[in-house]
């Protein structure tokens, strides 16, 4: 968890802020064994705590802050299952001692403090599915569910992990202004959909899918080898044009094969896809693909280009050096 340094002269309001959007960011990537794991351990360490110190030290407060992490991570099932093991820890470390008082007194202080604990469940557990929608909502495209830009790149940086190689590929629709100028806007929205849909049925579970504006897309494919990279670039494309849909849409698609040991997915090198689609496009729905190795920095040296158009693939050296 990234803390902001004290160090810089930052208004304590700022400061709080940014430890409240480190916390939430970190306790938000939890997985659900890591958050039931840290929520077990609290447990223990404050009942320890609690037994330790008797009477003389009240813990209420802080098995409310150990409810909070299930009630954020998990949800409000397993923050109600912590709530009772908190209540059993405490009566167990300190009897019924810490309640001095008549029968009826103890049966309204505990259910008080119960509807409290159910209000904070409520009210962290809503919050978190809020957080979720909106967090969805900035990184997704409403009118196909598929990613938006900015998150393609995070989950492309993700995806790399699982790839020696990989593929970025650029596609622009070809079709689509005609759909729209003669059937409207609304065949041409769905259109993308039935696009976008289509796509998703021939791509992995570890690809990642987005729409970046338009009628244009990016995809990024983890594979083992460059020839891999090339091999599905190709199916791919080949499959996109010949999709069922119920329009007349094709496609032409820019494609770079990535070394990842050497390179990850940036800007530049989807400026670089952009380019190849173009070229492939004014060939009437090809497919330009493009190995790139990495070298002394942001230098990228071309190796070759592979050219397909009408299921002919020719491989063309291409020594230009790009920056």
């Amino acid at each position: 968890m990234n803390i902001p340094s004290s160090s810089h002269a930052l208004p304590p309001a700022r400061l709080w802020h940014g430890w409240l959007d480190a916390l939430i960011a970190w306790t938000t990537a939890l997985s659900r064994v890591q958050a039931g794991t840290l929520t077990a351990a609290a447990v223990v360490v404050v009942g320890f705590a609690d037994s330790a110190t008797g009477n003389a030290l009240w813990f209420g407060p802080i098995y409310l802050l150990i409810v909070c992490i299930p009630a954020w991570t998990l949800g409000w099932r397993e923050a109600a299952l912590t709530s009772a093991a908190c209540v059993a820890v405490s009566l167990a470390a300190n009897g019924l001692e810490a309640y001095p008082l008549g029968q009826t007194a103890i049966a309204w202080n505990m259910a008080m403090r119960i509807l409290a604990v159910t209000i904070i469940i409520v009210l962290m557990s809503g919050t978190r599915r809020s957080h979720d929608r909106e967090w969805n909502r900035a990184r997704s495209d409403p009118l196909t569910g598929l990613v938006n830009e900015q998150a393609f790149f995070d989950n492309a940086g993700a995806a790399a992990r699982h790839g020696a190689w990989g593929v970025l590929a650029y596609v622009d629709l070809d079709g689509f202004k005609q759909i729209n100028d003669r059937d409207g806007h609304a065949a041409g929205d769905e259109a993308l959909r039935a696009f976008a849909n289509g796509v998703r049925d021939l791509i992995r579970s570890s690809d990642v899918f987005a729409r970046i504006g338009g009628d244009e897309f990016l995809l990024f494919l983890p594979v083992d080898t460059e020839a891999e990279g090339y091999r599905r670039a190709k199916t791919l494309h080949l499959q996109m044009n010949c999709m069922q849909t119920p329009f007349a849409l094709g496609c032409s698609m820019g494609a770079l094969v990535l070394n990842l040991s050497k390179t990850g997915v940036d800007k530049a090198q989807v400026g670089v896809a952009d380019q190849l689609m173009y070229q492939a496009k004014n060939e009437g729905g090809a497919i330009w693909i493009r190995t790139l190795d990495a070298r002394e920095g942001d230098e990228w040296t071309a190796r070759a280009t592979a050219r397909t158009h009408s299921g002919m693939v020719n491989l063309i050296p291409v020594p230009t050096v790009l920056h």
